[in-house]
């Protein structure tokens, strides 16, 4: 049977907060219109402070995590050895190659020790961390699972981004079955160690496809992905506009990690 719509809490997070000023300012305009109340800090992107100041005007009323990013911008860590690893490319900045290397102890230490200053960043500036996602589903990788786990305890923040579970039609489509498996088992260890994640994980996009599927209307949390004011994701403060109409027609509660 599927679960009535007061005991669902819905989570819209808006990744990439500091990224740029026209992304900071499409998540500030998204949180004053009430349309999103989670978001992510990338510690390590150019317009950091700005991002910073917007969760301060918000932080009573939306949680706001840190989106861990091994794959853009420069690290906030040694990048001699990042760059020995073959993380860097030559301008210093993060490659994006990480899901290409292969896990070694001393790949798993430097990214811990670069994770680690993020969130040391994040927390240096006052900002209560309300769960962990990241930048490129970085932290899905399967190597990085003891990474992730010994930041959760280094740092007691238990919440955290699943994977994504439900597909759409254009983006975000079905996976491969064995994919599909090694996405459940990673869920299944994440919970086993103690993390607390939403039931279901998509995108914004998607959920708007059929709001009333079968997955989202069994599930008791859903977590949507949104890129407010991000190159490519130009429609997503429309997309946010018409998530707000289906809300306010359902028993749909939107809250942040806070609540989960």
């Amino acid at each position: 049977m599927p679960k009535s719509f007061h005991q669902q809490r819905l989570i819209i997070n808006a990744d990439d907060l500091g990224y740029s000023d026209p992304v900071n300012q499409a998540i500030d305009k998204a949180l004053a219109s009430g349309l999103i109340k989670s978001s992510t800090l990338m510690a390590n992107a150019p317009c950091f402070s700005e991002g910073v100041a917007i969760a301060g005007r918000y932080r009573s009323e939306a949680g706001f995590g840190i989106h861990l990013n091994l794959t853009e911008f420069k690290p906030l860590s040694d990048p001699a050895l990042l760059q020995s690893l073959g993380m860097l490319n030559r301008d210093g900045c993060f490659s994006g190659c990480i899901r290409e290397l292969k896990g070694t102890p001393e790949l798993k230490l430097a990214c811990f020790s670069e994770l680690k200053a993020q969130i040391s960043k994040v927390e240096s500036f006052g900002v209560k961390i309300s769960h962990f996602d990241s930048h490129h589903h970085i932290h899905t990788i399967s190597w990085m699972l003891p990474v992730i786990h010994q930041l959760q305890q280094q740092h007691g923040v238990w919440k955290m981004r699943t994977t994504m579970n439900v597909y759409g039609r254009r983006l975000h489509q079905q996976p491969p079955l064995r994919r599909v498996l090694a996405k459940k088992a990673w869920v299944a260890m994440c919970r086993l160690r103690g993390s607390r994640m939403t039931e279901v994980f998509t995108g914004l996009d998607v959920f708007l496809e059929d709001p009333s599927r079968r997955e989202f209307q069994n599930a008791a949390s859903i977590e949507l992905m949104c890129h407010p004011g991000q190159q490519g994701y130009g429609e997503d403060l429309a997309l946010l506009e018409r998530c707000g109409g289906v809300l306010r027609r359902s028993s749909l509660q939107l809250c942040s990690f806070n609540q989960l």
